[in-house]
């Protein structure tokens, strides 16, 4: 939380178009979650009906990878925090299902949070 406020601060500094650029990308971030969210969402459900359901993985990590690292930027700790769960748990060989299913759905669940 001190964190947040420290970044707060150092925003309020910036100019004010610097401060409405920000603005912009962080809404660009959103729109672009929102919709890795759902494309995640897709990929668990053809996951489900799949012989092979680890065949979607490759794009699954993709997905969680590409939110990890801006999520924090723009002040979404919990969702990259989530991302990275997700991402972490499919890099691991033979991973465990059901710590699969509880890492995708920690980060389907903060699709509520962006928007």
């Amino acid at each position: 939380m001190s964190n947040q406020m420290t970044n707060t601060k150092k925003l309020d500094q910036l100019p004010e178009a610097a401060r409405d650029r920000i603005q912009q990308l962080r809404l660009l971030f959103i729109e672009r979650s929102i919709e890795q969210l759902s494309q995640i969402r897709q990929f668990l459900d053809e996951r489900a009906r799949a012989e092979e359901p680890r065949a979607k993985d490759t794009d699954l990590i993709k997905l969680a990878h590409s939110m990890v690292g801006a999520s924090g930027i723009f002040g979404f700790q919990d969702l990259g925090n989530a991302a990275f769960k997700l991402e972490n748990t499919l890099r691991q060989p033979g991973y465990n299902e059901a710590d699969f299913l509880r890492a995708a759905d920690d980060l389907i669940g903060h699709h509520t949070m962006l928007g």
